[in-house]
């Protein structure tokens, strides 16, 4: 439930960015740019919000574009106080467990197949890598939206402390495994 509500809150902020109204099609645009990372929104989803958002009174309709029937949706006062109320409220979200399919490895490995294991977990650690990557390359993405993007880049600088963790600790389990069981990936 928690989840859903946060995706209702970023349409809505989203929304709030357009006030002369924004249509679907670009509400879902500027929630991938906006969001990118953090959300892959799909259009069902997104339409999905909208419609609740409109039912609770939070956004209305403010007209037709001429193009395909779009309606545009602008943020209503009680949209806006909504989100104002939201934003200040404390966040309840607390770490997920450790649930990982490589865990579930790790405690089942057995010796003899510790250089496949490291195999498995440089694989893991290369994932990680990439997703660094994928990062920065959404930093450049924000640097030419038409807001501000110190907000967003502070969201993402969350996201790679927590990758750059999980990376510092496969290394962490590799060499440790090595130590214990002398095994290498070469």
């Amino acid at each position: 439930m928690r989840q859903s509500q946060s995706l209702r809150f970023a349409v809505l902020g989203v929304v709030a960015f357009h006030p002369t109204g924004v249509h679907g099609y670009v509400l879902k645009r500027q929630c991938d740019r906006i969001l990118g990372h953090f959300w892959q929104l799909n259009f069902p989803e997104v339409y999905r919000v909208l419609n609740w958002l409109a039912a609770e009174g939070w956004i209305e309709a403010v007209g037709t574009e001429p193009v395909a029937s779009r309606k545009r949706y602008c943020i209503t006062a009680e949209g806006r106080e909504n989100l104002s109320s939201f934003l200040l409220e404390p966040a309840l979200d607390v770490p997920r467990p450790f649930r990982q399919e490589l865990a579930v490895k790790l405690l089942f490995a057995v010796e003899e197949r510790t250089p496949e294991l490291l195999r498995v977990i440089n694989r893991q650690r290369d994932t990680y890598v990439d997703q660094l990557h994928l990062l920065a390359t959404q930093r450049r993405r924000l640097q030419r939206l038409p807001v501000d993007p110190f907000l967003a880049n502070l969201l993402i600088d969350g996201v790679e402390v927590v990758v750059r963790a999980e990376i510092a600790w496969l290394e962490n389990v590799c060499q440790k495994l090595t130590e214990r069981f002398g095994a290498s990936t070469a």
